[in-house]
């Protein structure tokens, strides 16, 4: 219960700070209010038949970070999210 009320105000501060710094591009979908990750499968199907209707190469990477907080120390998470203020200089690990 901790960890996904964390997860929440995590995500809800990154969210500010990425749409205060415009960090996110319009086509993006997934942790955005209003898109979902649905959306965004739908977008880059239509996208890949697009691609192969016009007989164009196609490469994807996909990745995978549904496990991403429970990997990551919450203690040097936190610290590091306090510090964004000053900057973003530093590696988390």
């Amino acid at each position: 219960m901790v960890c996904k009320q964390l997860e929440h105000v995590i995500s809800g501060y990154l969210r500010q700070v990425w749409d205060k710094n415009d960090w996110l591009y319009e086509e993006q979908h997934g942790l955005r209010p209003g898109h979902s990750y649905e959306s965004q499968v739908i977008m880059v199907c239509q996208d890949i038949a697009e691609s192969l209707d016009e007989g164009v190469g196609i490469d994807v990477i996909m990745i995978d970070f549904s496990e991403t907080f429970d990997l990551v120390p919450h203690a040097r998470l936190l610290k590091k999210i306090g510090g964004l203020g000053r900057g973003f200089e530093g590696s988390l690990w």
